[in-house]
């Protein structure tokens, strides 16, 4: 028989963001994301590898959190490239320099800033990647406003996210999913003060172009997880449905949040994720914007491996 982690109570993470954490602290959200990284990686490497990234290419991880996907870029761009990572949380800067320094010395550097206002030139990068993280940030369209300026003209914005209603499909019945969903979009009205960015899936043309990147593609993602789960998935789902029930509770009947916690429960003969037949259903979105313009009155900011230096695990470009 499988043995899994331990049931936890909920932490509501879509509200966390890195500026509000004590510099040595991990989002609550971190062990989480770790587990859905590790048991998603053949599907979210599929995604990056679908950006047919050249070698040599400069790329930009905004909001890069442990390195994850910073480390995937590098494969793409090679020995050649440059993969820079950016968050504005210290504690996942220093994970994710350990985490990169073995394998991608010389290629992956970070640096701590903000994406209100990114530490680079107009025109620097070929192409800026951003993976789940609108929720997170202050202003989505003005995220991306300033991850069109540091990208050349020619190149790419692209941003992995999903929508918060229908990231994930469970095999619950359809009276109780309609509920949940209820309570956790009330839920949200009376906590979220920028409401939309929870639901950048569905908006992520309407994003792009207000940032103005008028040529914007979406691409679909799809994965399935059956019965039996492995730690990791078994891990991701425990911390979902903890998190959405303890949104959605305030909100549901009494006879709701029974059938909600028989199904969330594992002491419970109902509980979904040891239930033999279960499956799920992730969608995630990648959005794809090229800057337009006229490359001769903004020049390329060419960079070579020589201007970057870096300290204390802070990255600097030489004058």
């Amino acid at each position: 028989m499988t043995t899994y982690p331990l049931h936890q109570h909920a932490v509501p993470f879509a509200n966390e963001v890195g500026r509000d954490l004590p510099a040595h602290s991990l989002p609550a959200y971190a062990t989480m994301l770790d587990a859905h990284h590790r048991s998603h990686a053949t599907e979210l490497r599929a995604c990056i590898r679908d950006l047919s990234l050249r070698a040599g290419d400069m790329v930009l991880d905004m909001a890069c959190g442990d390195g994850t996907y910073t480390g995937w870029l590098a494969e793409c761009v090679g020995p050649a490239g440059i993969i820079v990572g950016v968050d504005i949380a210290s504690a996942y800067l220093a994970r994710a320099q350990q985490r990169s320094s073995a394998t991608h010395q010389g290629t992956v550097f970070f640096q701590q800033g903000s994406v209100e206002q990114l530490p680079f030139a107009d025109n620097t990068f070929d192409l800026v990647w951003c993976a789940q993280s609108m929720g997170s940030l202050p202003d989505p369209i003005q995220a991306l406003r300033e991850m069109t300026r540091v990208v050349r003209v020619g190149g790419r914005v692209v941003v992995l996210e999903n929508d918060t209603m229908h990231h994930i499909i469970l095999p619950w019945p359809a009276e109780l999913e309609l509920a949940v969903r209820r309570a956790q979009l009330l839920a949200l009205h009376n906590t979220e003060e920028h409401l939309h960015k929870f639901f950048a899936g569905r908006q992520l043309r309407t994003f792009f172009v207000a940032a103005g990147l008028s040529t914007c593609t979406v691409t679909p993602y799809t994965a399935i997880r059956h019965a039996p789960l492995d730690a990791d998935e078994y891990t991701f789902l425990l911390w979902y449905l903890n998190d959405i029930a303890s949104r959605a509770r305030p909100y549901l009947d009494d006879m709701a949040c029974i059938l909600l916690d028989r199904l969330i429960e594992p002491a419970s003969p109902m509980y979904l994720l040891q239930q033999p037949d279960f499956y799920v259903t992730y969608i995630n979105m990648v959005a794809c914007g090229i800057k337009t313009g006229h490359p001769h009155s903004s020049a390329y900011h060419e960079l070579k491996r020589a201007d970057w230096t870096a300290a204390d695990g802070q990255l600097f470009c030489a004058a």
